[in-house]
């Protein structure tokens, strides 16, 4: 069975589904980007904290966010022998070969911790926020600065196509890789050559729906009468709530602290 795409959107009647695109968008990216700058315990201690009353909040089982971390373990990994490696300091396991020290131990757990952290506040973001929301978000505070009141809707619309085209091919990918498996072909068997002829059958077919597909969309929307450069609307809209407030609140506060701490 094909399992649902890495941060897809997942509907719910939850307090995080129900607040304003404008305000989770705000909220989440700060708290991403903050989450790269972490270094005390304390500042660890909050953003974690904040991030599973959240996740609890938003209703979502704690398995998509797990099977979305899944996804960036080979980067973690990456991020861990780097540091063990060329880390200098304190030897606490010399193997002539291997010199690991006590700053690279660090420097891994650290860097470790805040890569997670920023991926883990970007899926709650993804699973609770539809890409057309988070699209007019984008939009919405583009278009607050005088700079980006032309483009804001082009952006706003490629941010869109962009973010429900990643799950589509996700899945696509899937499909085509358990029909050529059913159908004998093995892609990690074999000489180098003949792994490479395997993915092209993978490769082909992917690109060819993927052009397929963004042809079929931009007919549907010249039929819909899209002009870009004209403001879009939207069918239903959120009104800016006290939730909100108290989320970008929080936000601040949160970031604020991992600053000054």
């Amino acid at each position: 069975m094909v399992g649902i795409p890495l941060g897809r959107f997942v509907p719910a009647d939850s307090i995080i589904h129900n607040l304003s695109p404008v305000a989770k968008t705000i909220s989440f990216v700060s708290l991403a980007v903050g989450s790269l700058f972490l270094n005390g315990i304390v500042d660890f201690t909050i953003f974690l904290s904040l991030w599973i009353i959240l996740s609890g909040l938003s209703a979502v089982p704690f398995r998509e966010y797990m099977k979305t971390l899944r996804g960036i373990r080979f980067l973690i990994l990456l991020i861990v022998v780097f540091q063990i490696l060329f880390s200098h300091g304190k030897v606490l396991l010399d193997l002539k070969v291997l010199r690991i020290t006590e700053e690279g131990l660090i420097n891994a757990v650290v860097l470790s911790a805040r890569m997670i952290l920023a991926v883990l506040f970007s899926i709650v973001l993804s699973l609770t926020t539809s890409p057309l929301e988070i699209s007019f978000s984008v939009e919405e505070i583009i278009g607050k600065f005088p700079a980006g009141k032309k483009r804001s809707s082009e952006l706003g619309m490629a941010l869109s196509l962009t973010l429900t085209f990643i799950p589509l091919i996700s899945l696509q990918t899937n499909r085509i890789i358990m029909a050529q498996k059913a159908r004998g072909v093995e892609f990690d068997k074999g000489s180098f050559p003949s792994r490479v002829k395997n993915s092209l059958s993978v490769v082909i077919p992917v690109i060819t729906t993927s052009l397929k597909k963004a042809q079929d969309t931009a007919a549907a929307l010249q039929i819909r009468g899209y002009k870009p450069g004209h403001k879009l609307t939207s069918l239903r809209e959120k009104r800016w709530s006290s939730n909100d407030s108290i989320l970008l609140v929080v936000t601040i506060f949160s970031v604020l602290s991992a600053i000054i701490l």
